[in-house]
């Protein structure tokens, strides 16, 4: 009869250490994103017809930061912030004899969702080290997810007529060179991988399409679709503990 209560002893001991390891990521709901991306635009202006070359055609650099917070284990809000460039130049034999050329300096800043599809709860792709115990750390652990989200897009573009000396196309009636402020909807994938309690590294690939046609200062009157633009992020991740009222510990990052 004794043997028999050991049954449900050793059900609720491993019922127990099984919550207390997956209660674990409630310790660290803060992270900080720190990225270097580069930028591809597609708009009126560069080889937009010709996706593959455009995407060097028009390849910009741009710095960010993102911060996180994780409502559930899987799921998660942030905040972007970026500093955006992007340009083009245009085929002359593509685009109906014009030969123009974009700059653009740009102030993102918005809010997303993001759920992750793999790594939070199962060992897949793990480095995880055990001892008797049990599990000692989870750092080179794996994470795959998706993101979705709301931004708005702050840009002012100049535009070259590389036919006229460089000069602005003051008298084309679909240039803008005044400031543009539009809504932008970035969706995309991405990858983090943890390397100890306190730092992860990231890659993220986004699509952002926006409700502007001016993004890149310019609206050709044979327009069809609005801007958009590609990003192709790399990141440094922070990871920030918090106390049991869920506040942030910013001087024991450590631990």
């Amino acid at each position: 009869m004794k043997n028999k209560l050991w049954i449900p002893v050793i059900a609720i001991l491993l019922l127990t250490s099984v919550d207390s390891l997956g209660q674990r990521w409630k310790l660290r709901r803060y992270e900080v994103d720190l990225y270097l991306a580069g930028v591809a635009f597609h708009g009126d202006i560069g080889e937009a017809n010709k996706p593959f070359a455009n995407m060097f055609n028009g390849f910009r650099p741009s710095i960010g930061v993102t911060p996180r917070f994780y409502i559930l284990q899987d799921l998660a809000v942030s905040v972007d912030l970026a500093w955006l460039m992007y340009g083009g130049k245009d085929d002359p034999e593509s685009s109906h004899g014009r030969y123009y050329s974009f700059n653009t300096n740009a102030f993102v800043h918005g809010v997303r969702a993001e759920y992750f599809i793999l790594g939070t709860r199962g060992p897949a792709f793990s480095g995880a080290v055990y001892n008797r115990r049990g599990m000692v750390n989870n750092f080179n652990r794996l994470y795959l997810y998706l993101y979705g989200g709301a931004s708005g897009v702050l840009s002012k573009a100049k535009i070259k007529d590389l036919d006229n000396n460089g000069e602005e196309p003051v008298n084309n009636p679909g240039y803008n060179n005044n400031w543009v402020y539009s809504a932008v909807f970035p969706v995309g994938a991405g990858l983090k991988l943890s390397l100890d309690p306190r730092w992860s590294v990231g890659l993220e690939f986004g699509y952002n399409f926006s409700l502007s046609d001016y993004l890149d200062g310019y609206a050709s009157e044979w327009s069809e679709y609005k801007d958009s633009y590609y990003t192709i992020s790399v990141k440094g991740i922070l990871k920030i503990r918090n106390d049991k009222n869920g506040r942030p510990v910013l001087k024991k990052l450590y631990r």
